[in-house]
């Protein structure tokens, strides 16, 4: 096979009307918007023009006049894109409408049973475009309308082409399985958060009562250092006095008799005269 044959986009369906509804498909080729992309021969400057002039993505604007965006939808299939080219669209950077266009053109004309492959990756997409304009408009994420497209056969009150009942059935049970793995998986991330929390917490507390510890040890310490020092300076004042009196008591033993008796006369002494006076 062929690098060109590889890139090629495998299409189903009307290959004149894109697998339009007839209604959209007369108002586009009447359109003279539409009329007036015939100038634009490349793929890059008919993106261009999707960047600049698209603000939503309705089929009609008012008086069931084609929009601008089906009106470049048209187009893109007039170009017959390649593999490359769509996954240019579906991954553009910086306008979503770039990127909503290109899997409408998906939905349009991709072979069903090649739908899922294309969408899979996309189905939780959380940037935002505005399919409806006006008073009111309307604002979905690219995987919201990703998911629309594939389990629903109108868009936008524009009805899309058929896909089998089998096929319907199979993306449906892929979908729902995809979601209960995104809701298994949050429920394992919730979880896996709720017990580093609760590991947060314990070592907080334990920190915290390790602090407690530390600082009840400290009161402790210092208590006991004050003790310590109060009961030494009581014994201090304890020896003190104890071996103040024994100097005294021994000083008291080493006087002679003599020089006792002397004072005691001196006393008595003493004591008369002032008893005399």
């Amino acid at each position: 096979m062929s690098k060109k044959a590889a890139n090629k986009l495998e299409t189903t369906g009307n290959e004149e009307t894109m697998n339009l509804n007839s209604i959209v498909y007369q108002n586009i080729k009447s359109s003279l918007y539409f009329k007036s992309l015939y100038e634009l021969k490349t793929y890059h400057e008919v993106v261009s023009e999707i960047k600049n002039q698209v603000k939503s993505l309705e089929p009609f604007m008012k008086d069931t006049i084609a929009s601008t965006a089906y009106c470049l939808l048209f187009k893109l299939w007039t170009l017959k894109l390649t593999i490359k080219q769509v996954n240019g669209l579906i991954n553009f950077q910086n306008c979503s409408h770039v990127r909503a266009l290109g899997f409408l053109y998906l939905r349009y004309v991709c072979k069903p049973d090649h739908l899922w492959s294309w969408f899979e990756d996309y189905l939780d997409d959380e940037e935002e475009v505005q399919v409806e304009g006006g008073v009111s408009p309307r604002i979905m994420t690219i995987g919201r309308m990703c998911r629309q497209l594939l389990t629903e056969q109108k868009w936008l009150d524009t009805i899309l082409p058929r896909i089998p009942l089998k096929i319907s059935q199979e993306i449906d049970e892929k979908i729902r399985v995809k979601h209960e793995e995104e809701r298994k998986k949050e429920r394992e991330k919730y979880e896996e958060e709720r017990k580093r929390r609760h590991r947060h917490r314990s070592r907080s507390r334990n920190r915290s009562r390790s602090r407690d510890r530390s600082r009840s040890r400290s009161r402790h310490s210092r208590h006991h250092r004050r003790d310590r020092s109060r009961s030494r300076s009581r014994h201090s004042r304890h020896y003190r006095d104890k071996s103040r009196d024994k100097r005294r008591r021994d000083r008291s033993r080493s006087r002679s008799p003599r020089e006792t008796h002397s004072r005691s006369r001196h006393h008595r002494s003493r004591s008369t005269s002032s008893s005399r006076d």
